[in-house]
């Protein structure tokens, strides 16, 4: 089944509810499993979930233009709205069905981020000041350097970071990098910032210290091995990982009694199409060191280290389930 194929209004619309409902809601764990529910009943459910999530940022901005982010519907649905607002909603929507000719027009147009890694791809970047970026899968990056100050912000996504020198300035520009739910600002650091799919935002501090600013101007001073979570209000610690946050950077999936199904949630962003797992074996446990670069053959390999099945409908479409 072709993944750049043309999809349903009626299925991509149906996706737009659910984002804008995800949005607006405190239980946003109870929502993720309606949302993978109705992702498990049709391919082209799974496919126009991906896709909307793959365009988040762009999503949030064009709803960010509108007065209230409840008229989006309406925007898009009704035939008396403002015309200006509904052909912006409008031309995200094509985009999401699938258009060819819209996809290539959104590669090419503003709205696409500096930086930007499909399902799978990772990107390594060395900006002019000496700064080393390390993009995963499914991220997107903007870069907004100035005479000032060096901006970095991340849209969507898991990025790795150290800071370069900027030897080209005799005091060096701030390195700041922007996220969902704050900012964080580093002198001389290495630290991983990964966005948990616009719920929160963990950051890991390799080495040095960082400096974690809430959207409420809470700050906190994380410093080497420290894990934290970042909201709106508040920086609150994690506990120790129990294996290197970083070994994505070297295209590894280290796991130390891993719940099943955060393991299959963690391969599904290696791969594009749906990826579920069955609450009947979701508390498995598995350890193991995996390499990323194969995710379908570490799908398959599962039921030989677990009694378990995998199941595909389409390449697009995996679920593992309890062998029969």
């Amino acid at each position: 089944m072709p993944h750049d194929r043309t999809l349903p209004e009626s299925v991509v619309h149906t996706a737009i509810q659910w984002q804008l409902r995800l949005d607006g809601t405190d239980d946003r764990q109870a929502l993720r499993r309606s949302i993978r529910d109705w992702c498990e009943r049709h391919p082209d459910h799974a496919l126009a979930w991906e896709r909307l999530c793959d365009l988040r940022g762009e999503f949030r901005s064009l709803l960010d233009a509108l007065p209230d982010k409840d008229m989006a519907l309406p925007v898009l649905n009704n035939a008396g709205a403002d015309l200006h607002r509904r052909r912006t909603l409008k031309s995200l929507l094509a985009l999401l069905v699938g258009a060819p000719g819209g996809w290539l027009a959104y590669r090419h147009s503003p709205l696409h981020a500096d930086y930007r890694t499909g399902a799978g791809e990772q990107q390594r970047l060395t900006l002019d000041d000496g700064t080393r970026i390390q993009l995963n899968t499914r991220s997107s990056l903007d870069v907004r350097y100035s005479d000032s100050e060096r901006r970095l912000v991340l849209n969507h996504g898991e990025m790795w970071v150290e800071s370069g020198t900027d030897a080209g300035y005799a005091l060096p520009r701030p390195l700041r990098v922007e996220h969902r739910f704050g900012h964080c600002e580093a002198g001389q650091a290495r630290f991983l910032l990964r966005d948990h799919q616009g719920d929160f935002a963990t950051l890991w501090v390799e080495q040095g210290e960082v400096t974690a600013v809430t959207a409420a101007g809470q700050q906190q001073l994380c410093a080497s091995g420290e894990r934290w979570r970042l909201g709106d209000f508040a920086v609150t610690p994690l506990a120790t990982p129990t294996h290197p946050p970083a070994a994505w950077t070297r295209g590894m999936l280290v796991v130390d009694n891993m719940r099943l199904e955060e393991f299959v949630a963690e391969l599904a962003r290696y791969r594009s199409g749906h990826t579920g797992c069955d609450p009947a074996v979701a508390d498995l446990r598995l350890s193991g060191v995996f390499q990323l670069d194969h995710p379908d053959a570490l799908m398959d390999d599962l039921d030989r280290l677990l009694p378990v099945e995998v199941v595909w409908r389409t390449s697009l479409w995996v679920r593992v389930v309890a062998q029969a």
